[in-house]
């Protein structure tokens, strides 16, 4: 009997280790599969883009195809809106998930909760690998503005593909016919608005600027930053706490509350644009991408008379805000360097020159300076427009609201308090403390 079992064992033995013999070589073949799926992926790999509804995006699908055909590499490309890119986006990312291999991101918006997120690829290492980025990118070539916004910490953390920034444009008839001067100073706004005020009875607006809370901060930043202030301190304490901060507060209110429409504390960049189009403002302080829309005969009443500049220094000197896109590389891509190909190929001195002439604002000096693009700005108003935008790139200051986690509700404290001093409801003086008191608050939990 026992000679009997110990057959057995030996024979189930032998079965258990044919069986793990099979399962041995079943599981080499398996990883041979996969080893070949890898190497066939990296000759023809694919990246997953995220954009959003956008100028740059409607620009530069058309050329999609073109790098696709040049590297071996497929773009898939998801197109959503601005809100839903960034909740996509969000949640991907929260995941460490490899879904997103690149993405369009506003720095100034979210750009540091991302970055303390770990959610970027820091790109300093792509750009100075020659291996991976030829002297044919010209790196330098990005104006500083709009590059500084790529910048999260002292890392680059994306590449900009467009900028702007808040300009003012003015109706050329009422300036002629009233013989005013061009703005030299910010408190030289709040003397033309009145003065076009007075001499058309009321018909005409002064200006209009944005109202709206949480739009404020883009409009109301280069007059906080041309009284010489940055939003926080070297200590990372807010700084409207100076008498600089109430000044520029008084001038944003004086301008929207006196010589603004009617609701305005409600207004955004499309009741501003619609106004002004609509000849019934003087001015509007807004966006430089709004000119499309102002001179566009089908929907403008006032394409004849159209006047860009930037917007004038005030005592602390010329420090316009710069908002620029940008694409990013997810940290948790697994193309990592396909998807660098891409942006690098996306933000090309060539592709960039492409993209302006269908009327993207290039980050690149040498774009501004090709003859072909000087050639595509030959209205007067075009000329203006690429003026001011130079100036904002050279010159401007990349921190739309103060640099916080919670970008949304810093942004909204400023805008809910300045509406109180545009409707009279407090002094600059109590809205500036009010500001102060509650950015501390917030900031501490960050």
């Amino acid at each position: 009997m026992a000679k009997q079992k110990l057959k057995i064992l030996i024979i189930v033995a032998g079965l258990l280790l044919s069986i793990l013999s099979i399962v041995g070589c079943g599981g080499q073949k398996n990883n041979t599969v996969g080893q070949n799926q890898q190497n066939v992926s990296k000759q023809g790999e694919t990246i997953n883009l995220l954009t959003q509804k956008h100028p740059w995006t409607t620009a530069i699908e058309p050329f999609i195809p073109e790098f696709e055909k040049e590297t071996g590499i497929k773009v898939n490309m998801q197109i959503l809106t601005e809100q839903q890119t960034r909740d996509k986006s969000l949640m991907t990312l929260q995941a460490k998930s490899p879904d997103i291999d690149v993405w369009m991101s506003l720095k100034s918006y979210e750009g540091l909760a991302y970055a303390k997120a770990g959610f970027y690829e820091p790109l300093d290492k792509y750009v100075n690998d020659p291996n991976l980025t030829p002297p044919d990118y010209k790196f330098n070539d990005f104006m500083k503005g709009p590059l500084e916004g790529e910048k999260i910490e002292g890392k680059l953390v994306g590449i900009p593909i467009i900028v702007e920034g808040p300009v003012v444009f003015y109706r050329k008839d009422l300036f002629t016919k009233y013989n005013i001067p061009l703005p030299k100073t910010l408190d030289d706004l709040v003397s033309i608005a009145r003065t076009i005020q007075e001499k058309t009875n009321g018909e005409v607006y002064g200006v209009a600027l944005r109202g709206l809370p949480p739009a404020v901060c883009y409009t109301f930043g280069p007059f906080f930053h041309n009284m010489g202030l940055e939003w926080l301190d070297s200590n990372g304490k807010p700084n409207f706490d100076k008498p600089q901060a109430i000044k520029a507060i008084e001038l944003y209110a004086t301008l929207a509350g006196k010589y603004g429409p009617p609701g305005v504390v409600n207004n955004t960049f499309y009741q501003s644009t619609s106004l002004f189009t609509q000849g019934k403002v003087a001015m509007e302080i807004d966006a430089s991408n709004e000119l499309a829309t102002i001179i566009d005969p089908k929907s403008s009443r006032v394409v004849e008379n159209v006047g860009v500049i930037p917007i004038p220094p005030g005592p602390g000197g010329d420090h316009p805000t710069v908002l620029q896109w940008g694409i990013s590389i997810s940290a948790f891509s697994q193309h990592k360097e396909a998807a660098w190909k891409f942006v690098r190929w996306a933000t090309s001195p060539e592709m960039q020159l492409r993209l302006a002439l269908k009327g993207i604002a290039s980050p690149r000096a040498s774009v501004w300076e090709n003859a072909e693009f000087k050639k595509s700005l030959a209205e007067p108003v075009r000329q203006e427009w690429a003026s001011a935008l130079k100036v904002i790139m050279e010159k401007g200051n990349p921190q739309v609201g103060p640099p916080a986690v919670k970008q949304a509700e810093v942004r909204k404290i400023i805008g809910e308090a300045i509406d109180k001093a545009i409707l009279s409801q407090a002094t600059p003086t109590q809205v500036a403390q009010e500001i102060q008191q509650k950015l501390v608050e917030v900031l501490k939990q960050q």
